[in-house]
């Protein structure tokens, strides 16, 4: 249970409740808040890494709506309050808006989510030996919190002032290569990002927008050590008669970045039937990087040809990173039946940066076992690149024939690329620096019929490129889609989609190809107000295909991957006096490269005490299985009990 999401949900719902307005009468009121018991059989990383249910309290939901109809009020005629998912919940959401006319708004946003990845597979080159989980884990947290004021607004003139905060710390495992074996290493990270924006709104009769000009600054640090019992290695063997061990390692990595951002929004009206929109976002990152590294123990390096016993390494990088993007769109409707819409973004971003990587190898000695000497390697390597790109577009839109609408859009994106490498970054001869230049073309259509309780929608879309750049761009692009939506009054709904995409780039050496196929059906009944029955089947296939270079030989073998997934599940409600019946069941199998199994079942029976007060009770159930890594499974319950009370 996270009880600092708790303390800030508590402290909230206080707040409100004991506000004077709470209990007015034009105050609505819904929470709804219980306690969870969550059991797992099996393998308990993989359950968090995909579910990450915990025990304890959970706030499923906090409504609070205060409008104050007669114009008397303080500081406050208006609040709306809404959180969920604190406790027992992976994730909390908080969102708080407040406001006095056309004095001030005042908005408050704030989620917390716990990340947790420990898959036993990954990354595990001792998966064979039934050790788990991968050497590749972490268990964090993300933060967000967002305050946003407006003086005035709906006014001429609105100033902003506004403050973003985003935060991601916590504990992980990796594992790091040197002296010719690898070994894991504990990691403990954190990441702050703080922003301060001011601005101003603006609206006249003919034009509105918005300004604002945001400092943003982030800092990150990342303290590694060398993870307890891992001496030895993943590698247990020796190099040149000598066995490696590692017997101390410590590195810290401190970065932090200033960034201005200039964000600009502006809609003006042409005539009453036409407006142009157009917006431009620039920032300008600089970056400064340090890392220091000390280790020991017995170890080799074929860069050196030598047995050392320790490594004393410091890194120092800079990176300027400044880029901008603007787009003008021009918006007519020519007349009832027929509108246009033209549309030209520019965009571009460059990168620069430097690094110092310096060496020093203590009591080395040559694989003849002979020349005891430290050693100190300097390496400095500079690379950069550019990225321009322009998209022009226009659409036609033609509504209102009959039951019929029709729409047809073509785009053309010119892309320009710079990269220059510098030599000490480079791995193959060729293919890794230049200047290079794309232009896809884009063309789509698509209509709708609309015949009585029938409706019809098929889109088209392609694109193709005169050039790749990555050995996955794609030469041609084709995408068909279609649905069909048949509705007899509020009794039924039928939906039934379907979906083809074709990717493919036949440059000679590449072969880079892939196809997805999709199809799905929804059904939904309502017989009654009181009873609802709905289910659905979905079902797609994706392979995908391109030649890579083995590492190790360079030899050239297919990467192959394939998803044959199936997915089928139904639900119902049912209202009975004052109960109220909530059941729903999923099963979703994969018959792919990475085949696995995963079947969900749910259940909520509420009573309703009075017109205000209800209780609930909960059950849920998650049943995981890989049938090629059955250590992966599991099975895990999840039990709760729930008062809810409205106003």
């Amino acid at each position: 249970m996270n009880t600092h999401r708790i303390a800030i949900a508590a402290f909230a719902s206080i707040v409100v409740i004991l506000s004077p307005w709470a209990f007015a009468q034009s105050t609505s009121f819904d929470i709804e808040v219980g306690y969870q018991s969550v059991d797992v059989n099996g393998n308990e990383d993989m359950y968090r890494t995909q579910v990450n249910q915990d025990d304890g309290v959970v706030l499923r939901r906090l409504s609070v709506n205060f409008v104050d109809p007669t114009g008397g009020a303080g500081l406050v005629d208006r609040l709306r309050l809404d959180a969920s998912g604190f406790g027992g919940s992976p994730a909390g959401r908080f969102r708080l808006d407040v406001g006095l006319g056309a004095a001030y708004r005042l908005s408050l946003f704030y989620q917390q989510i716990d990340t947790y990845s420990a898959l036993p597979a990954y990354a595990n080159p001792m998966v064979d030996d039934g050790i788990v989980p991968g050497q590749h884990t972490w268990d964090r947290t993300r933060e967000l919190l967002d305050l946003r004021f407006e003086l005035l607004p709906g006014e001429a003139l609105t100033p902003i002032i506004g403050y973003r905060w985003n935060r991601y710390d916590g504990p992980g495992l990796t594992t790091y290569s040197v002296g010719n074996d690898e070994f894991r290493i504990a990691s403990d990270l954190e990441e702050t990002e703080k922003e301060f924006y001011l601005g101003l709104a603006f609206t006249t009769n003919r034009i509105q927008g918005t300004v604002l000009q945001g400092w943003r600054e982030f800092t990150g640090r990342t303290r590694d050590r060398l993870a307890a019992g891992e001496s030895i290695g993943n590698d247990p063997g020796t190099t040149l008669g000598q066995e490696i061990t590692l017997d101390s390692f410590d590195r810290s990595t401190r970065t932090d970045a200033d960034t201005p951002v200039t964000t600009v929004h502006l809609t003006g009206k042409v005539t009453e039937n036409a407006r142009l929109v157009a917006s431009y976002v620039r920032s300008d990152a600089d970056g400064d990087t340090r890392m220091s590294e000390l280790l020991s123990g017995s170890l080799a390096s074929f860069q050196i040809s030598r047995f050392f016993s320790g490594l004393d390494q410091t890194v120092e990088g800079r990176t300027e990173n400044p880029s901008w993007r603007g787009e003008l769109r021009f918006d007519w409707d020519i007349n009832h039946n027929l509108g246009l819409k033209l549309g030209y973004e520019a965009r571009d971003r460059q990168l620069e940066g430097w690094t110092i990587i310096s060496s020093l190898y203590a009591d080395t000695l040559n694989f003849g076992g002979f020349d005891p000497q430290d050693i100190s390697t300097l390496v400095e390597a500079k690379t950069g690149y550019e990225r321009k790109e322009s998209i022009a577009r226009v659409r036609f839109d033609v509504r209102d024939l009959g039951p019929v609408a029709l729409w047809a859009e073509y785009a053309v994106d010119d892309q320009n690329l710079d990269v220059s490498a510098d030599v000490a970054q480079i791995v193959l001869p060729e293919g890794q620096e230049g200047e290079f230049d794309r232009k896809i073309s884009s063309y789509s259509a698509g209509g709708s019929v609309h015949l009585g309780d029938v409706k019809v929608l098929l889109d088209v879309a392609s694109q193709n490129a005169d050039d790749i750049v990555m050995r996955t761009d794609f030469n041609d692009r084709l995408r068909l889609r279609g649905r069909v939506d048949w509705s007899i009054g509020h009794i039924l709904r039928l939906l039934f989609t379907a979906e083809s995409i074709e990717v493919d780039n036949y440059d000679t050496g590449v072969g880079y190809d892939s196809t997805t196929d999709r199809y799905a059906v929804d059904l939904t009944v309502t017989p009654t107000d009181t009873f609802t029955l709905r289910g659905s089947y979905d079902t797609y296939s994706t392979d995908t295909k391109v030649p890579i270079r083995v590492p190790q030989t360079f030899e050239i073998t297919s990467a192959v991957y394939a998803e044959d997934g199936e997915m089928l599940e139904g639900g119902l409600m049912w209202k009975i006096s004052i109960f109220t019946l909530d059941a729903a069941y999923s099963t979703f199998e994969n018959n792919g490269s990475f085949p696995f199994q995963l079947d969900r079942t749910s259940a909520r029976l509420a009573l309703d005490l009075t017109k205000s007060i209800a209780i609930a009770g909960e059950y849920e159930n998650w049943d995981y299985s890989e049938s090629s890594f059955p250590v992966a499974d599991y099975d895990a319950d999840r039990w709760g009990l729930f008062v809810r009370w409205r106003r």
